[in-house]
This record gives structure tokens, sequence and C-alpha cells, in this order.
């Protein structure tokens, strides 16, 4: 974080069930405190649950947040590292 803006690949796969509930409090609480510090977040799922989730919970951070299909992992990754256009 001291280095710039955070970029989050975030994967949940289709074996993933749901959170325990201190797992997601810390999760929660981590997101809160540094929601500033975040510049991309790419959450790769098929759960549908997931999806509606992230969806409602984006417009509380100030990060670009894009949703992919698991079958779109690599491009996933490629937005996630991609560098930003700088006007000069």
């Amino acid at each position: 974080m001291a280095k710039g803006p955070i970029k989050l690949l975030f994967v949940i796969g289709k074996d993933f069930t749901g959170y325990q509930l201190e797992a997601l409090w810390d999760d929660g609480a981590f997101g809160i405190k540094h929601r500033h510090e975040f510049k991309r977040i790419a959450v790769v799922t098929d759960q549908a649950w997931m999806r509606a989730s992230t969806s409602m919970f984006a417009t509380f951070l100030s990060a670009e947040v894009r949703l992919f299909a698991l079958s779109e992992l690599s491009a996933a990754k490629d937005w996630i590292t991609r560098a930003e256009h700088v006007s000069t």
C-alpha cells in the first residue's frame, strides 16, 4: 500500500461455498478501512450471489470494480495489470 494504489484480483472458484462469519467481518473491516486506497478490483466468479453482492458493494468504493466470469480469468489479469492512460 505504501507504493501506490492497490489493484486486487479476487478469484472465487466453483467450490467456494461461503464465508465464515469471522472472515467476512475481517475482510469487510479491511475494505472499509482502506476503501480509498484501491485503484482497481477485478472479481472473477461464476457464482450469482457473489456477483450480486459485488455489484451492490462496489458503489461504496472509490475503486473501479469489474466482474469477470471464471472463463475470463485471463482478461481479468490483463485488465488489473494494465497501466492507466496518463495524459500529458
